[in-house]
């Protein structure tokens, strides 16, 4: 591990660069290159940019990068760059605290040691303004301001730089890290330029404050401004969208804008190209919105006139600027941001002029492949996938973010679910094995768990339901894979865990904590340790039955009868202390709350408190059915007076899930449509201006419970939002889980998956027809109900349970095509083996 300067072990928003040449009289036959920084860095070898981050960790357990070097090297000489961004000791979403500055690389051909040289990139600002959120916690971490007329003139990468002038590195003993680091699980961002799909404005803004150098201003400035827009020059400042180069001119003391639409959140790193007619000294200041308008306050984030407030999101000074130097440059910021919307305010302290050439964002993601699919002939059901998989993959870096454009962290609870579809839409599960030991190695002295570890974020201890998705995930893990390395693996933080959640429950069972998160700014809060929720109870008996399973697994009977009699004890205290019994009109149902000191107080009705004890069993059938008929309304799902809506979004999936499960797949169906009605392309209940709502509509709330909702005025506070909600987040995507396993009804039936059920079933839609991914391979699945015709290709080495739909029982059924053994069962079922193409037809 290599350093700077000793004297300053963790300088804060400090860019240097460190740069080492090679001789290499052959290709080497080994040619990985392990690739580590604290706090970040990008990697270049001979000119191509090969990483512009690396994924984040706890300090004492950072992994390296796994960079395949050889397409890069060749025979001579060879240089590598690389350029370091600390941010110092600040308090974070995406890292641990930073207690050294350090760079570690390692391979056959190249390693770092005191023969590297390093220089404090002189474009970037010092400064140490980190932007800090609407709700004054820290947010991402800084603003940038590049200076291009002091961007260094001669290419560094070049062989033949003179670096003789930079200072040798300093190795660091006994640093934080891990002396050899191991390979990261997941492999480098796939990156490409995505330019907007439309100029929104464009025209002269009025400033109502003095340009400034301080790094916060820059956002403050644009929100503040006064956007005049002009139709003739938006239509020539177009051009730049066919590729032509446009020229911006602007008189001392003018500033010129331009507001570009992407159509969906992008996520990565700025860029501009500009041409050689640009004059010198040229502010270019970065603004980045994400929603249209405000749920929580219902001011407008963005106009149609190119103005927007680039600061409701990720908070106070959440822009930058890029300066100009004279003639022809490119500019990329090297920290990610994220934007639906982005303007550009050019502020010309003298009379001057930019050429700009190009323009867009660096889209940064983890690889995924689109290999999931699903049709219906619906045109709504096609609008909310394609706008589901539009968050999924925007909150897929590194890790399954949170929200890229405010916290970028990595909240387990809406991680578990994502990574459930990222597994059965991308085949990806290389992430879940990164949030399954990153917060692992977050686990603290007590057994709980961080809510989005590695982080230094004080938010320890969590709310128990989001660290009990830990378990979920290792569990998901488990019947992925059939393996059960994993479980012994993390054998001990799983045991030391449910030591901590278990002795949360009392001698009858009774599970009481205060800590939760439960359905976020709806319904009752726990604040007393004597209190229970029935809304979270069943997670914990859910996921510790999981358990069980996983310690039969590995062959430690002992533990698993020791969880399985606690698992009966809690389920016996859930139903006898949270089922509150029919009265008149209501059924019986969960209670959200219950207080053992004052059990006849209000106990709240939730349509989130009945998801998880109706399909983990908590309930029988009778009791499913009228609890959820009761809350869930026909024809779409609206709840009945007194019960409160859900509002977390990952209860989407467990609504839509638990009324699959009763039977009332179709109210479902029209459920999914009703919330996300508002957000569609075109739809009547879209509030946003049409030329704000783009082909794709959205973007996604972050909460669910709307103004509509709560029949608030246009200018009244939402209490079920946050502040600071984004537009980018990651967990409205979770029913493209369900419409693969309830609607294509594909489910994994045993770990490995090597034996499926699957049961189809249309919930009033035309067709249903997709791909979706199993442990052993893809899976084909239609049923059209119009030609009662059934049609499934397996893999190989599969048998599936086919359960006809509805529609099929008791009529003749022949099958048409066989490609491996296929046995009948009685009422509508089959068992096949084989892969392959099967298909049923009633004839």
């Amino acid at each position: 591990w290599i350093w700077s300067d000793s004297n300053e072990p963790a300088p804060k928003n400090r860019f240097t660069y460190f740069r080492k040449a090679v001789e290499l009289s052959s290709l080497p036959e080994e040619a990985t290159l392990y690739f580590a920084a604290d706090s970040n860095a990008r990697l270049w070898i001979n000119g191509h940019l090969v990483r512009r981050k690396v994924a984040r960790y706890h300090e004492e357990k950072i992994r390296a990068e796994a960079v395949n070097a050889a397409p890069y090297l060749q025979v001579g000489r060879n240089v590598v760059v690389v350029l370091h961004h600390n941010w110092g000791d600040i308090i974070t979403f995406q890292r641990t605290g930073n207690r050294r500055a350090g760079l570690y690389l390692d391979s056959t051909w190249i390693k770092t040691d005191t023969s590297w040289r390093w220089w404090k990139a002189p474009q970037f600002l010092a400064h140490e303004q980190q932007i800090v959120g609407v709700i004054k916690d820290p947010r991402i971490r800084y603003p940038q301001i590049i200076d291009g007329r002091k961007r260094l003139v001669q290419n560094i990468h070049e062989a033949d730089f003179d670096d003789s002038r930079w200072s040798r590195a300093t190795e660091v003993v006994n640093g934080p890290w891990p002396a050899k680091p191991r390979a990261v699980e997941t492999p480098g961002q796939r990156e490409y330029t995505v330019r907007p799909g439309t100029l929104l404005a464009a025209g002269t803004a009025q400033s109502a404050q003095a340009v400034s150098q301080d790094p916060l201003s820059i956002a403050s400035g644009i929100r503040l401004s006064k956007c005049i827009p002009s139709e003739a020059v938006r239509s020539e400042m177009s051009k730049l969208l066919q590729g032509d180069p446009i020229v911006v001119a602007g008189n001392k003391g003018q500033t010129r804008y331009l507001t570009f639409d992407f159509f969906r959140p992008v996520h990565g790193y700025p860029i501009l190209e500009l041409g050689d007619r640009t004059s010198e000294g040229v502010y270019i200041d970065w603004g980045y919105a994400e929603i249209y308008r405000s749920l929580y306050s219902g001011q407008e984030h963005v106009k149609e006139n190119g103005w927007l407030n680039p600061e409701g999101v990720a908070g106070p000074g959440y822009a930058d600027r890029y300066i100009t130097g004279p003639g022809a440059q490119s500019v990329e910021l090297p920290d990610e941001r994220t934007a639906r919307w982005l303007t550009l305010h050019l502020y010309f302290p003298e009379d001057g002029q930019v050429v700009i050439q190009d323009g867009g964002i660096v889209k940064s993601q983890y690889p995924i492949d689109f290999k999931g699919s699903f049709a219906c002939g619906n045109q709504h059901m096609d609008q909310i996938v394609q706008l589901c998989l539009i968050h999924a993959e925007v909150t897929m870096s590194d890790s399954y973010v949170d929200t890229p454009g405010r916290e970028d962290g990595q909240w387990i609870e809406d991680a578990r679910p994502r990574a459930l579809l990222a597994a059965r839409w991308f085949g990806d599960t290389r992430l879940r094995e990164f949030l399954i030991r990153t917060h692992a190695e977050g686990q603290g002295p007590d057994g709980n768990l961080h809510p989005f570890a590695p982080s230094n974020y004080p938010a320890y201890p969590a709310g128990y339901d989001w660290s009990v998705q830990w378990v979920a995930l290792l569990y998901d893990d488990y019947y992925w894979t059939g393996n059960e390395d994993r479980i012994r693996q993390y054998w001990d933080p799983l045991c030391r865990y449910w030591k901590a959640v278990l002795s949360l429950a009392d001698e009858e069972g009774l599970w009481r904590t205060p800590h939760i998160f439960a359905d976020i700014r709806v319904g009752i809060k726990l604040r007393q340790p004597h209190q229970s929720s029935g809304i979270v109870t069943p997670w914990i008996i859910e996921r510790l039955r999981w358990s069980v399973e996983m310690a039969k697994a590995i062959g430690q009977q002992e533990q698993a009868n020791q969880w399985r009699r606690t698992a009966e004890k809690m389920t016996a205290a859930f139903r006898k202390y949270h089922l509150v019994p029919a009265q008149g009109d209501v059924p019986v149902h969960v209670a959200d709350l219950y207080d053992s000191k004052a059990p006849q107080e209000s106990r709240g009705y939730s349509q989130a408190g009945q998801t998880v004890a109706v399909y983990s069993g908590l309930l029988n059938r009778p009791e499913s059915l009228a609890t959820l008929e009761y809350s869930f309304l026909p024809p779409d799902g609206r709840p009945s007076p007194g019960v409160t809506r859900w509002n977390n979004p990952t209860y989407c999936y467990r609504a839509l899930l638990a009324l699959s499960h009763a039977g009332l797949t179709e109210r479902a169906v029209r459920h999914l449509f009703e919330r996300y009605a508002p957000y569609l392309p075109g739809h009547p209940r879209n509030q946003t201006p049409l030329v704000l709502q783009g082909p794709y509509g959205g973007p996604l709330p972050e909460y669910w419970v709307s103004r509509e909702d709560l029949s608030l005025a246009s200018d009244a506070i939402n209490p079920a939002q946050p502040q600071d909600e984004t537009g980018s987040h990651g967990w409205q995507a979770v029913p493209l889980l369900w419409l693969h396993e309830t609607l294509l009804g594909v489910r994994i039936v045993q770990p490995g998956g090597a034996r499926l059920q699957i049961a189809p079933q249309t919930g009033g839609l035309p067709y249903v027809q997709g791909h979706t991914v199993t442990p052993k391979g893809l899976v084909w699945v239609s049923w059209q109900p119009q030609y009662f015709s059934l049609e499934i290709v397996l893999p190989e080495n599969v048998t599936a349970e086919v359960v006809l739909p509805d529609e099929c029982r008791g009529k003749p059924i022949k099958i048409m095509e066989t490609a491996g053994e296929c046995d009948s069962l009685d009422n509508g079922r089959f068992v096949i083996r084989g892969g392959g193409r099967y298909l049923f037809q009633i004839r």
